[in-house]
C-alpha cells in the first residue's frame, strides 16, 4: 500500500507531533489521499454506525437521498445530532489539528453526508469530488480558467469513516494515489490516462480506520456483492472561501438546529459558519 498510514497512540492524544504533520502535509501532497487507524473511539464510531442503520432501516434516509445516487449508491445528510454533535467527532482534535496544517485555521466543515452502498452496488465511475476548473469573473462574463492549477494546495478535502468492516466483497473505495496533481491541469486527464498513469488502491479495513483525500484526488465506490448496506460517512471540510459546486442543489448542506447550535463550544462554533 503506497497510500500512508498514521496509527495514532495514547500520547497522540496529548499532543500531535510535528512529525505526524509533516507525514500528513507530504503524504497528502505526493498521493492526495492518508489513511488513519483509530482517529475515532470505537465506542463513538458504534455508536454512530447504530444511529445510521436505525435510520436506514426505517427509510428515512433513503427518502431524503440526495439527486447524485448512482450505481446503487444513495447519499443523505446528516445532521448534528446525537453522536454527530460529540466534539470527539466534529472537532476531534487530532483531525483538526491536522486540518489546520492541510487548509489553515480558517477551515470549517463543508457538509456531512453518509453515503449507502446497498446490497448489488455496482461499480460507480471514476470522478472527483471538486469542479475540473475554476471560473473568474470579467465584468458580467464567466469564463474558466485556462491555466495550470495542479500546483494549487488543498481547498477542501473529504473525511471518509466507513461505519463497518470493509473489505474486497462489501465495496471499498477505490483511489488513484497522485492523480490529484493532473485534475487542475489546463487540460484534464481522462479515464483512461489516469488509469494508465497512476495505479490503484483499494481502502479496505475493520472499523476504525479512515482515510483523507483531496476533493482532487479521482476515485470511485466498487461493487457492493453481499447482502448487508455498507454505510460510509462522507464528511467534507473546506477553506472559508470555497463553496462546492456539488451542493448547489442541497440546502443546507451543514444541518444544524440553533438548539444544537448553543451546545457547541464558543471554541468550535466557526467550524459550522
Amino acid at each position: 500500500m503506497t497510500i500512508s498510514t498514521i496509527k495514532f497512540s495514547k500520547k497522540d492524544a496529548k499532543k500531535l507531533s510535528s512529525k505526524i504533520l509533516r507525514q500528513v502535509q507530504s503524504g497528502m501532497q505526493r498521493d492526495g489521499a492518508i489513511a488513519f487507524d483509530n482517529l475515532f473511539p470505537m465506542r463513538l464510531l458504534k455508536r454512530m454506525r447504530s444511529e445510521v442503520m436505525r435510520r436506514h432501516h426505517a427509510g428515512e434516509l433513503r427518502a431524503k437521498g440526495l439527486i447524485r445516487d448512482i450505481g446503487g449508491r444513495y447519499a443523505a445528510v446528516l445532521p448534528f445530532e446525537g453522536p454527530f454533535l460529540e466534539p470527539k467527532f466534529y472537532a476531534n482534535r487530532l483531525l483538526l489539528d491536522m486540518l489546520s496544517a492541510l487548509l489553515g485555521t480558517s477551515h470549517c466543515i463543508g457538509s456531512l453526508e453518509v453515503v449507502v452502498a446497498i446490497p448489488g452496488a455496482y461499480r460507480q465511475h471514476q470522478h472527483i469530488d471538486g469542479p475540473i476548473r475554476f471560473d473568474r469573473s470579467i465584468g458580467k462574463a464567466k469564463r474558466g480558467f485556462q491555466g495550470d492549477l495542479s500546483e494549487l494546495p488543498p481547498y477542501a478535502v473529504t473525511l471518509s469513516v466507513p461505519l463497518c468492516d470493509v473489505d474486497e466483497a462489501n465495496g471499498p473505495t477505490a483511489i488513484w494515489p497522485g492523480s490529484h496533481r493532473t485534475a487542475l491541469r489546463a487540460r484534464p486527464p481522462g479515464q483512461a490516462e489516469i488509469l494508465r498513469e497512476f495505479p490503484v488502491e483499494h481502502m479496505a479495513g475493520d472499523l476504525g480506520r479512515s482515510f483523507l483525500f483531496d476533493f482532487r484526488t479521482f476515485h470511485c465506490g466498487l461493487p457492493n456483492l453481499t447482502a448487508e448496506p455498507r454505510p460510509l460517512l462522507m464528511f467534507v471540510f473546506t477553506r472559508s472561501w470555497y463553496r462546492d459546486p456539488n451542493l448547489t442543489d442541497v440546502f443546507p448542506s451543514v444541518v444544524i438546529t440553533k438548539r444544537n447550535l448553543k451546545r457547541v463550544p464558543d471554541r468550535y462554533r466557526h467550524l459550522f459558519m
